[in-house]
C-alpha cells in the first residue's frame, strides 16, 4: 500500500471521538503534550489518533498545538446518527476499510479470511506478527460504529449495507 493512508488497530472511534471532544472543550486549540498529561498518556500513544484526525479533516496541527478545524467542529456538534455519516464518508478511502466497502460493493458479502487475503495481495500488512482476531475486531468496530456494513456474528460475513 504505497502512499494510500492507514488507520493503525490502536486507533478507535472512540479514541478519535474522545480527542475531537477534549479539544472542542478546551476551546478548540490544545497543545499536544497537554492533552497527554490530560490523558495520562505518552505522546507516542497519541500522536496516531492525532494523525488520524488531521488525515480525515478533523484536526490540524500548528506548532505542537491540536487545532479543531470547521468540519471537526461539526462532527462534535452533531447528531450522533449524523456522526455515524461523517466518520463512514470520512473512512470510505481509508484502508483498510476501502478494501473492506469496495469488497462489500463488488460481491454483495465476504468473510473475514476474503478481506485479510485482498488486504494482503495489496501488501497492507507490514507486520510479521499480525493479531489476526485483533485486527477482525479492529475493522468490525470501525465499520460497524459508522453503519458502513452490515455483519451477521453467527456466519461470519460482512454484507453491503442496503441504502
Amino acid at each position: 500500500m504505497s502512499r494510500s493512508l492507514k488507520i493503525p488497530p490502536s486507533v478507535t472511534p472512540s479514541k478519535l471521538i474522545g480527542l475531537l471532544d477534549l479539544i472542542y472543550s478546551l476551546g478548540g486549540r490544545v497543545d499536544l503534550a497537554r492533552i497527554s498529561i490530560m490523558l495520562q498518556t505518552d505522546v507516542d500513544d497519541l500522536l496516531p489518533v492525532v494523525d488520524v484526525s488531521e488525515a480525515i479533516g478533523f484536526v490540524r496541527v500548528e506548532n505542537g498545538d491540536a487545532v479543531l478545524t470547521e468540519e471537526g467542529k461539526k462532527f462534535i456538534q452533531a447528531h450522533p446518527s449524523r456522526k455515524k455519516l461523517m466518520l463512514r464518508e470520512a473512512i470510505k478511502n481509508i484502508e483498510p476499510f476501502a478494501t473492506a466497502l469496495r469488497l462489500a460493493h463488488k460481491t454483495g458479502e465476504f468473510t473475514k479470511e476474503e478481506l485479510i487475503n485482498e488486504l494482503d495481495d495489496k501488501k497492507f500488512f507490514e507486520e510479521e506478527s499480525l493479531d489476526i482476531e485483533q485486527f477482525y475486531s479492529f475493522i468490525l468496530e470501525w465499520l460497524l460504529y459508522a453503519e458502513a456494513i452490515h455483519y451477521k456474528g453467527e456466519e461470519k460475513k460482512f454484507y453491503k449495507k442496503k441504502h
